[in-house]
């Protein structure tokens, strides 16, 4: 049990109004508002990405994509996500992948075997799973005005 570890993610964004893509495991969900972000504003990558982080002992992805960097500024969450894998190649292996989505708003249900497809294509694995969750209306992170979410990774020494 001693090679097994566990890493927990998560991220937040506001709602915009800016004219650029929603971006959900890096699928594009069509809406009317984006996220802010300085990257394209993946919450659901950079919350998995920071479990593995978590679970192989290497900080955040922001440590890697410091938000004041002009290198960070756009970027594509699938390559912070390529780049946290290539970091624990031949280190460790994912064993599992969990996530929660939090929000009221868009409707993700017709997206999530999109989103699934495409997180075991970058994550090379079969093992991950994701949830849709609302807020019930509470006023709690954010209230309508954000999305957030949920990531835990499980690795294995290699």
């Amino acid at each position: 049990m001693k090679d097994y570890r566990v890493g927990l993610g998560f991220d937040v964004h506001r709602f915009s109004k800016k004219k650029k893509p929603l971006i959900l495991g890096g699928v594009a969900v069509a809406c009317d508002f984006s996220l802010e972000a300085v990257s394209d504003g993946d919450v659901l990558l950079h919350a998995i990405s920071d479990a593995i982080c978590g679970a192989c002992l290497l900080g955040d992805i922001g440590d890697y994509f410091p938000p004041a960097d002009a290198k960070s500024k756009g970027i594509d969450s699938k390559k912070i996500a390529q780049f946290i894998l290539k970091k624990i190649e031949n280190k460790f292996s994912i064993v599992n992948i969990d996530a929660t989505i939090i929000t009221e708003k868009p409707r993700l249900s017709a997206h999530k075997k999109r989103i699934l497809t495409s997180l075991r294509e970058i994550f090379h694995t079969k093992a991950i799973n994701v949830k849709i969750k609302s807020k019930e209306g509470l006023d709690i992170l954010g209230s309508k005005k954000a999305i957030s979410c949920l990531g835990l990774a499980v690795v294995k020494k290699c």
